[in-house]
């Protein structure tokens, strides 16, 4: 592991552990967006839904299926940051650096190759939240750290 400081007096490791908390809380920002959005469509149509009716609609409804690979992805991220601080160890470089790749390729829906990218491409298109959260998100993303090009998505 890499233990030079960094400008601001971390470890690079602990930078790395703080990239990955920040991108995570900017991926829930855009997930409860996106759930919220699809709240709002299924209640149009259903009526207002109990707390528990909304979570088995999350859960079991194909309205919400798209939004998986994101709840996926985080719990990727948690089990990461969860790992490292059991450990007490900064989350490994290289795990980081995937994960965040991951991050990347799923919020550039752009050409929309994947049932999520076309569905979050319509999000962003109708919501101006969205966008803004999106914004955000890529913003919390370091630096120059463009991920996979786009050929190499599946």
């Amino acid at each position: 592991m890499d233990i030079r400081d960094n400008e601001a007096g971390l470890a690079a490791g602990d930078l790395t552990t703080k990239t990955l908390r920040t991108a995570r809380q900017g991926m829930l920002r855009v997930h409860r967006l996106l759930l919220e959005m699809e709240r709002f469509d299924l209640e149009r149509t259903r009526g207002r839904l109990t707390p528990n009716e909304y979570l088995q609609a999350v859960l079991n409804e194909p309205e919400f299926a798209w939004l998986r690979p994101a709840s996926q992805l985080i719990v990727q991220i948690d089990e990461a940051l969860d790992d490292a601080e059991r450990e007490q160890v900064p989350v490994a470089s290289d795990v980081t650096a995937s994960l965040l790749a991951q991050v990347r390729a799923l919020f550039t829906p752009v050409p929309p190759t994947t049932t999520f990218a076309a569905r979050y491409l319509q999000m962003l298109q109708r919501h101006p939240d969205v966008v803004f959260a999106h914004r955000d998100l890529m913003a919390e993303l370091p630096k120059g750290f463009l991920g996979p090009l786009p050929t190499q998505l599946s």
